[in-house]
């Protein structure tokens, strides 16, 4: 009896823990309802304003993703350059940090969520 209330006591630890931060589910949880579930852009108008296809990102860049950009525009950090009506993410992406290095080579504290993000639209590009 008591081996099975303690098995039924480690079920019940393991559901209450949080599932692990992936790039697509923070994508699914934040970006989906406006881009679309498959990154192509929304069809609904914001304020005037249709979410942009983010599978294009490097396409519209000359072929190059471009990180810093897409990353300033989700934490909002550089607002008046990267936003219009989109909200500003940082501070829901805050915690933990980790070490990201940008395309230059520079090393920058970064919240683990946003480096998430980055990765999983790295993988949406389309040429």
């Amino acid at each position: 009896m008591k081996l099975r209330a303690a098995f039924l006591g480690i079920l019940a630890l393991a559901a209450c823990e949080e599932e692990p931060l992936t790039g697509a589910g923070l994508y699914a949880a934040y970006c989906a309802s406006c881009h679309g579930a498959d990154a192509r852009g929304g069809s609904v108008p914001i304020d005037g304003v249709v979410a942009p296809d983010l599978t294009l990102l490097a396409k519209n860049n000359g072929g190059v993703y471009p990180a810093v950009y897409v990353m300033s525009t989700i934490d909002g950090y550089d607002r008046e350059r990267t936003h219009g009506v989109m909200p500003v993410f940082g501070g829901l992406l805050e915690e933990p940090i980790e070490t990201w290095v940008d395309p230059d080579g520079v090393a920058t504290p970064t919240p683990r969520a946003l480096i998430l993000l980055n990765e999983y639209l790295t993988g949406q590009q389309v040429e």
